[in-house]
């Protein structure tokens, strides 16, 4: 589903001493099947402007459209078209197997047959790279910490959300359960049928998936755009480029050197090739 965001303003505390502004005039579309990266330093608005996308939030100005329709339209089915996996969403983890913890809400809340909630279990589990046959009936609290954050993301897309925001994915993660996050968070993204966006201090590792990026500083977008754009509109200032993901300048600065990177190759083996493809190429070209 497509986001759209107009206009918008978040004022906590409107009209009082505590009266902050979070968010200033904020207004961005994310196509539907894409992936939206957002940065920014602490209190630049990247959790109040989430909150804002799934409804826990209302906007002080301005809005906020899913699918073309305002979000407030949506009433309380707005919780199953937008999903948020909170930071470290596996501390929300509280049944005694896997099984019964994604289908919690289903089991809970719907009026489905056994046969169907078990069938949305493997679905949800097979997005996101969990084995059900192993997992299905062990305690989570004895999963890797990898698998506690795919069984709590599982819970999620049970509901089959349009939108799935995930803030701070990797907090806690090694390298190689980030790896396994990534390669889940593909496979939902290939599916094509969902949006995504992903809040992070560190969006290098999720290079590879984002189609667009956003940075927000005190509550307003600073830059939006593709990878790219937003290292060239950044590339230079004095506080934002330290955001911005080292492998993403540094593909910038060699395309502004001239060389023929493709703009959304941040893949380290292929940058490699594509590096030494132009090597070859430039070698033959002075011979």
């Amino acid at each position: 589903m497509e986001i759209r965001v107009e206009n918008l303003d978040y004022v906590y505390s409107p009209g009082t001493p505590l009266e902050i502004t979070a968010l200033r005039d904020v207004s961005f579309t994310l196509p539907c099947g894409k992936v939206l990266g957002i940065l920014g330093g602490t209190g630049s608005g990247k959790t109040t402007l989430v909150r804002n996308l799934n409804g826990l939030l209302v906007p002080t100005r301005g809005k906020v459209f899913l699918g073309g329709r305002e979000i407030g339209d949506y009433g309380p089915d707005l919780r199953r078209k937008v999903g948020v996996v909170f930071q470290r969403p596996e501390r929300q983890i509280f049944e005694d197997t896997v099984f019964k913890d994604i289908s919690f809400v289903l089991r809970r809340f719907s009026s489905i047959s056994e046969a169907d909630i078990a069938a949305r279990v493997e679905g949800a589990c097979r997005l996101v790279g969990l084995d059900l046959k192993d997992v299905a009936e062990r305690p989570p609290a004895h999963l890797s910490e990898s698998e506690k954050r795919k069984t709590a993301i599982a819970g999620i897309l049970i509901n089959e959300p349009r939108v799935l925001v995930l803030d701070e994915p990797a907090v806690g993660l090694d390298p190689l359960s980030v790896g396994e996050l990534i390669r889940a968070l593909q496979s939902i993204k290939e599916a094509g049928d969902r949006s995504l966006v992903i809040v992070s201090h560190d969006m290098e590792a999720f290079l590879t998936l984002t189609d667009l990026l956003m940075v927000l500083e005190n509550g307003k977008v600073a830059a939006f755009g593709t990878p790219q754009e937003v290292c060239r509109a950044l590339d230079n200032h004095p506080r934002l480029g330290s955001l911005l993901p080292d492998l993403a300048v540094f593909v910038n600065q060699l395309q502004q050197a001239g060389l023929s990177i493709p703009s959304d190759e941040y893949r380290i083996p292929d940058l490699a090739e594509a590096l030494a493809a132009v090597t070859v190429r430039q070698g033959g070209g002075s011979s």
